[in-house]
């Protein structure tokens, strides 16, 4: 018999039952694929941008769906798989001064270069394009090329793209999944990875490796390519330049805070722990020394320790998420903890600071993709800040849904949305988005 002992988190402060507010969600859009981001152009129309992890932008305006795209990738794109699929269109941000130059930056998932290794997966690709003045469509031809990253698994791809405040461009990079095999299909899962498979892991601590991090790029210099924010931690040191923070397994969506200019990364768990980080600095997150607040010993996924390095191999300090909750693995037999398992993977986060719903200003408002993993049933959650910082915030259960939840994002106004989808993958037609209303 598996012994289990009770691990002390913060599952005290998840409070899974009666909503804290009576909230709806009014149907904007349906009959998609996979939406997986918004941009919001700001220019008066109405529209707003949305992202299909199948490789298309649709233009949503006040009288529903556009017929044309205003981007289509699928031909750029490599083949994705009818089932449970990382891979795709995962990026879309437009430039602050869109309005006048038409920029936009995509990241995706392309075809494997002729000079990658043999017989990895597919090449990362970050790109520029432009929306041509007078055009209703971009043109895929306008693609400037500004980061091509081979990627030798299907796994912990990232993908998140936005601008912080100071006009930089943020790219979230997962750690390449390499410890689950390489190629086209998934050799290992996250708990029977053989141990000599497991150096891959450390990719997230390796400075001097673009995987496992937050990049952070001037896209207004250094053309043809771009240029290195002065203050990013690694300029003049050893590590890569574009580094701004590291230790991420998989920094899936990226989100700034419209107040703050705090950087919000949802990371999905490799094993039991999902978590959301806040960052407001350069710094370590921790993967695979840490998943959230909890210490990692990847040859026993399921017991992990109790003690653990406190900093990262370049002497950073490992920064703690500001929400973490168990995922369903928590429940399994084999798994040495005591706790109950809220969901299956964390998908959004996003800080509200619209009008239209003032007791949610300065909350977080999390999505969880699923409750349960063969039965779609995203769930929302709503979490307070703390008062000393460091603490984990609560969190507090807000709604289930009746499908999957692919992501959250939000309008120029700070009012969020929520993405949906049935289907396992970016495939089908039952993508919707809502938006959250009183």
């Amino acid at each position: 018999m598996t012994s289990r002992r009770l691990l002390v988190t913060c599952l005290s402060l998840i409070t899974i039952g009666n909503p804290v507010l009576s909230l709806d969600l009014e149907l904007v859009a349906d009959g998609l694929t996979s939406p997986i981001g918004l941009a919001d152009p700001g220019d008066g129309s109405g529209d707003l941008y949305l992202l299909e992890q199948q490789g298309v932008v649709q233009v949503l305006g006040p009288q529903g769906l556009r017929d044309t795209p205003l981007l289509d990738l699928r031909e750029q794109l490599v083949a994705l798989e009818e089932g449970f699929e990382e891979r795709g269109l995962l990026g879309f941000a437009l430039h602050p001064g869109f309005a006048s130059n038409g920029r936009v930056y995509v990241s995706y998932s392309a075809p494997l270069r002729s000079s990658a290794p043999k017989g990895w997966n597919h090449t990362r690709r970050v790109s520029e394009m432009t929306l041509a003045p007078g055009a209703d469509r971009i043109d895929p031809d306008s693609e400037r090329v500004l980061i091509e990253l081979d990627w030798p698994s299907r796994k912990h791809n990232g993908g998140g793209l936005a601008f912080g405040p100071d006009g930089y461009l943020l790219i979230g990079l997962g750690d390449s999944g390499f410890a689950h095999g390489v190629g086209p299909k998934v050799i290992w899962s996250a708990f029977d990875v053989p141990a000599d498979q497991l150096y891959w892991d450390h990719m997230a601590q390796d400075v001097t490796s673009l995987y496992g991090s937050v990049l952070r790029i001037d896209v207004n210099s250094g053309f043809p390519g771009y240029g290195i924010p002065p203050s990013n931690p690694f300029v003049g040191k050893a590590g890569l330049d574009e580094i701004y923070a590291w230790g991420f397994r998989n920094p899936y969506r990226l989100g700034v805070d419209q107040t703050t200019g705090d950087i919000l990364v949802t990371a999905v768990a490799e094993t039991l722990w999902e978590a959301v980080y806040l960052i407001s600095g350069p710094g370590n997150f921790g993967w695979p020394i840490r998943e959230g607040t909890h210490c990692v010993d990847r040859t026993k996924p399921r017991d992990p320790p109790t003690d653990c390095p406190r900093h990262g191999p370049n002497g950073y300090r490992i920064q703690d998420p500001v929400v973490e909750y168990p995922n369903k693995q928590v429940m399994h037999p084999e798994t040495v903890i005591e706790a109950t398992g809220v969901g299956t993977a964390v998908v959004g986060a996003r800080i509200y600071r619209g009008a239209a719903i003032p007791e949610l200003e300065g909350k977080l408002i999390l999505a969880d993709w699923s409750l349960d993993f063969r039965s779609p049933s995203g769930q929302l959650f709503v979490a307070t800040p703390a008062q000393s910082w460091g603490e984990v915030w609560s969190l507090v259960s807000l709604k289930t849904l009746e499908t999957r939840i692919v992501s959250l994002d939000t309008d120029g106004a700070g009012e969020i949305y929520v993405l949906t989808n049935d289907e396992l993958g970016p495939f089908g037609s039952t993508g919707k988005v809502f938006k959250l209303v009183p």
